[in-house]
């Protein structure tokens, strides 16, 4: 080939990479977007190439016969008051001898009896609810499947895959997780949640005659409610989301899709939050927040909800990922001494000012009976959708809001909260044993409650052991002496176990424990859980200038336990005197040997 038709060649060979290159820029940028549809991009939402931040309702409208009637006026009320989305169930399985609710709620509407029966009456209401929301200014967001029992959900799936005992009233909220978490793996579970996505996305509204993938008045789709998982299984349920966000993108690609996986309380399941939601064919985070109902993610405070919802900010910042906060509410008398007020509040002046997409309350209603029901058919909650109101202008006037700098630094928000103490030098109860050895070594024994200061996810102790979970590190002080003396080495040593999360078995769960000896790291040893009848005794061996310096120089030097928020195995510390039965009683749980 001579040089001029390489040239071309090459100059067409460049020519058709940088195409390639726009084209693939222009779809990764979000703006190939359908007119009128939402779309993500860059960490928010847009319409038309206008920023889309939004005040929500979850709405109660499918499931009792008694508030159906009520669409119309739902939705000039839903319009009036501000909001922009609401958020509607597409889903329900079995009928009255099939999955009923674990509370005593009764349901009288079912989208599919059997795998194989559908209901075509339920699916005209939800065109129905759609053309009425398109016709208000709504946007719709579909759930497509639930974990709970309310509306038959994970468990009824399984009772048509030949799975039974899932919903097992023995259970908190009548669901044995262990069983239920078949869902993601049986093969047949899985056809048939996909059956009902296609039957979804492919539908023709029997109103407007648009096909819902068409219809940019659906904002977009959840793939389950609250879908929950047991430690350490989480690529189980991640393999479903993927499976399932790519299916229904290939049957609907201009349509947003989140996960529905509801949130985290810990460093572990935030890392994995975070996993599930860089999924590619995910396209927003979602997150969850009931305080009187979720103990474990102790807001107790407005100031504490604030913290929860900032950490969540922080998250999806750092895969530049809308956040929609799906659920939240507040009974009318309030909680911790706080009223509904000031809750309703904290869920949206905080997120307005530093980034959130959208928030979602629980729940629009004409009953003003429904557990965390706001209800527009009294004057009852006449100033909180005064609030509502309130909100959703000012959503709406900051769409360029920002996360603060301190939630953009993504090494700074691993951890979602921590407790702590912090204890005087001068406490006797913090004095270790001290013996000088014929060797001329120097032995510090510990007890384990010796512990001059803490900090963890959850912490708790009692006589002869002290615990912290999760992410963090417990610190105990070697106090000064009067001699100088050379320094070989420092030996630490200490009876460690991981900390069991309450949903995980005992052969899965380990910790990585990292030693820092005053702020020199010294390496880290993984965990498992011990066979009772040989403990496992963690040995470090120090021979760092900087720590042996200062032991040689008398001078005090803290040794601290530490569970990073970068670890790999996030399960805490638990340090306990030795078992009973165990002979080698002549070592403390906690010593330090200067050399």
């Amino acid at each position: 080939m001579d040089r001029k038709r390489l040239f071309l060649a090459a100059l067409a060979f460049i020519a058709g990479a940088a195409v390639l290159f726009l084209i693939s820029s222009w779809r990764g940028n979000g703006h190939h977007a359908r007119p009128g549809f939402a779309h993500a991009h860059n960490g928010r939402f847009e319409i038309d190439g206008n920023p889309f931040r939004f005040v929500g309702a979850n709405i109660d409208l499918m499931f009792q016969k008694e508030t159906r009637a009520d669409v119309p006026r739902m939705m000039q009320f839903a319009a009036a008051s501000g909001m922009r989305v609401v958020r509607v169930w597409a889903s329900g399985e079995g009928g009255l001898t099939d999955v009923q609710p674990a509370n005593n709620w009764q349901r009288d509407r079912w989208f599919r009896r059997t795998p194989d029966e559908w209901d075509e009456a339920e699916f005209v209401f939800l065109d129905r609810i759609i053309a009425e929301a398109a016709h208000n200014g709504l946007k719709v967001q579909l759930c497509l499947g639930n974990w709970w029992r309310d509306t038959g959900g994970v468990t009824q799936y399984l009772r048509w895959a030949g799975i039974n005992g899932a919903d097992d009233d023995k259970f908190p909220f009548g669901i044995n997780n262990e069983k239920a978490m078949q869902f993601y793996t049986n093969e047949m579970a899985r056809r048939l949640y996909r059956g009902h996505v296609e039957k979804i996305a492919t539908r023709r509204n029997s109103i407007t005659g648009l096909l819902y993938r068409d219809d940019p008045a659906i904002f977009g789709y959840e793939l389950m409610n609250e879908a929950q998982c047991l430690t350490g299984r989480w690529e189980e349920r991640r393999a479903w989301l993927k499976e399932m966000s790519d299916y229904l993108k290939s049957l609907d690609p201009d349509h947003l899709i989140g996960p529905g996986d509801w949130g985290y309380r810990t460093a572990a399941e935030r890392r994995e939050w975070i996993a599930d939601h860089s999924l590619p064919s995910i396209d927003f985070c979602d997150a969850h927040n009931y305080p009187q109902d979720d103990h474990d993610s102790f807001v107790d405070s407005p100031t504490a909800l604030g913290e929860f919802i900032a950490n969540r900010v922080a998250a999806a910042y750092s895969i530049q990922k809308p956040l929609v906060l799906g659920e939240f509410g507040m009974g009318t008398d309030g909680y911790k001494g706080f009223s509904q007020i000031d809750w309703y509040r904290a869920y949206f002046d905080q997120p307005a000012r530093e980034d959130p997409a959208g928030a979602i309350f629980w729940i629009l209603t004409p009953d003003p009976q429904r557990g965390y029901g706001v209800t527009y058919s009294s004057s009852r909650d006449a100033v909180l959708l005064s609030e509502v109101n309130g909100a959703s202008n000012l959503f709406h006037s900051l769409v360029n809001a920002s996360p603060p700098p301190a939630l953009t630094d993504a090494g700074k928000n691993l951890i979602p909260r921590q407790f702590a103490f912090d204890r005087s030098a001068s406490d006797a109860a913090l004095q270790p044993q001290i013996i000088f050895q014929n060797d001329r070594t120097i032995l510090y024994r510990f007890t384990p409650n010796a512990v001059a200061r803490g900090r963890f996810e959850k912490l708790g102790g009692g006589d002869g052991y002290i615990w912290g979970a999760g992410s963090g590190f417990f610190e105990y002080v070697v106090p000064e002496r009067k001699d100088r003396r050379k320094v070989g080495s420092i030996v630490v040593r200490a009876h460690i176990q991981p900390v069991l999360p309450t949903d995980a078995k005992t052969d899965w769960v380990r910790t990585r424990v990292t030693l820092f000896v005053n702020g020199t790291d010294c390496g880290s040893r993984l965990i498992p859980w011990e066979d009772p009848k040989a403990p496992l005794i963690q040995e470090w061996k120090i021979d760092s200038w900087s720590p042996r310096l200062r032991a040689a120089r008398g001078k005090s030097f803290a040794i601290r336990f530490a569970v990073t928020p970068e670890s790999d195995w996030l399960y805490g510390v638990n340090i306990s005197n030795w078992p009973v039965g165990y002979e080698s009683h002549d070592a403390a749980p906690v010593e330090v040997e200067i050399r």
